[in-house]
């Protein structure tokens, strides 16, 4: 797993994001790293744009975001061998979720919103 990077913190957006949420976020990030604008201001721009066209790819496909989603699960679920057993008398609690919106002004910069 060395070098992996998840497709939606590349985008920088949430994995329940929309589509349109994701198409935005996309394409003020390819404004932003476009080899034909910013190879003198940002020298990785290219190989970041490559990621970022391999991410949008993946994410912008239901199928394959889908079959992406599994697979993070499958990388996120902790090994059976490492779970502590539940006692009885513990109350269970939710799991605490945030929700982050997410937006691009005209720049390009991305605001988080809780």
């Amino acid at each position: 797993m060395d070098g992996f990077k998840d497709h939606y913190a590349l985008l920088g957006v949430a994995p329940t994001a929309e589509p349109d949420v994701i198409r935005a976020a996309y394409r003020a990030l390819a404004k932003r790293y476009h080899p034909d604008h910013a190879t003198r201001t940002r020298p990785g721009a290219g190989d970041h744009m490559a990621q970022l066209n391999a991410a949008y790819a993946i994410l912008s496909c239901p199928e394959r975001r889908y079959a992406y989603d599994q697979w993070l699960r499958q990388l996120q679920a902790p090994a059976p061998h490492l779970h502590k057993p539940v006692q009885a008398d513990t109350p269970k609690r939710p799991a605490a979720y945030v929700s982050v919106l997410t937006t691009y002004d005209r720049r390009g910069r991305l605001h988080a919103y809780l």
